[in-house]
């Protein structure tokens, strides 16, 4: 199964039964979505303003058990298309306007009745995890390190803090933590589909960190965007365990539909009457 993350209304875009919407971060929201969310059993819903999406994937760990699990946005999906020639001169375009590698891996589509139908599907995703580990986003590249794009966005402080966590609880992934930071390419969106071990494995490694970032970062909760360190830090640490674990990973491109953000809940019930 692959969940959805909605913090909004939102389209449910594919009618493919792996699909589960799940609103994140519903204990602190009075708004009614109307679908499954996070606030329900062994949950960390309050938190959702530092964990962000976070909260969404502690709940399906805490509370459900699949073969496979994967995590999906509600504008962000897997998707097997391949750049078409026209694409390519697009990025030929891109390239001199110095936007190639921020959209690297990416297809910025705006037309759900264009698009819809290029989403990966439950058969899709099933082959791949007869063959793989994990399906993630291409990787994203950077013209400087992991490090310094983290500098430029964030609070270098975080860097030094989870590094010093990783050195006391988990020191055999210090040399993979270094590499990944010291690399010009990661893992992004905080988008994945592992089979149930590796998520399991994951999610344990991951929460026992940055359970203990969040105690010892100075967070500014003024700070909408940037009280989200706890989200921000997992899309790095997610290539750290890759790496680290050298698991067997297929690598997919993401269809990112850049002006889904209108008011729109057609399908919710048709996806969850077929579950």
């Amino acid at each position: 199964m692959v969940y959805v993350a909605f913090h909004r209304a939102g389209e449910i875009i594919s009618n493919d039964k792996m699909y589960i919407p799940l609103q994140v971060g519903k204990k602190n929201n009075n708004t009614e979505l109307n679908m499954p969310d996070d606030a329900t059993g062994n949950n960390i819903s309050d938190k959702n303003g530092i964990y962000s999406e976070l909260t969404g994937w502690y709940w399906i760990w805490k509370n459900t058990k699949h073969d496979y699990v994967g995590t999906s946005h509600y504008r962000r999906y897997f998707t097997i298309e391949k750049p078409s020639p026209i694409h390519k001169i697009g990025e030929f375009f891109l390239f001199l306007a110095g936007q190639k590698l921020k959209r690297h891996g990416l297809f910025f589509v705006h037309s759900v009745r264009r698009w819809h139908y290029k989403i990966l599907t439950e058969q899709q995703a099933e082959s791949f995890m007869q063959q793989y580990d994990a399906v993630l986003p291409v990787k994203k590249k950077f013209p400087y390190t992991v490090y310094e794009q983290y500098k430029r966005r964030h609070n270098e402080r975080d860097i030094i803090i989870v590094r010093q966590i990783i050195s006391e609880l988990q020191p055999d992934y210090l040399e993979a933590f270094d590499n990944t930071f010291a690399s010009k390419e990661m893992y992004s969106f905080n988008m994945f589909i592992f089979k149930w071990k590796f998520f399991d494995e994951y999610m344990n490694w991951l929460f026992g960190i940055l359970f203990e970032l969040e105690k010892r970062s100075e967070i500014n909760f003024d700070d909408n965007y940037q009280k989200r360190v706890c989200a921000f830090m997992a899309e790095r640490l997610q290539t750290v365990w890759i790496n680290k674990n050298n698991l067997k990973v297929k690598e997919l491109f993401v269809l990112y539909f850049k002006k889904h953000k209108k008011e729109h809940l057609k399908g919710i019930r048709s996806n969850l009457n077929n579950d």
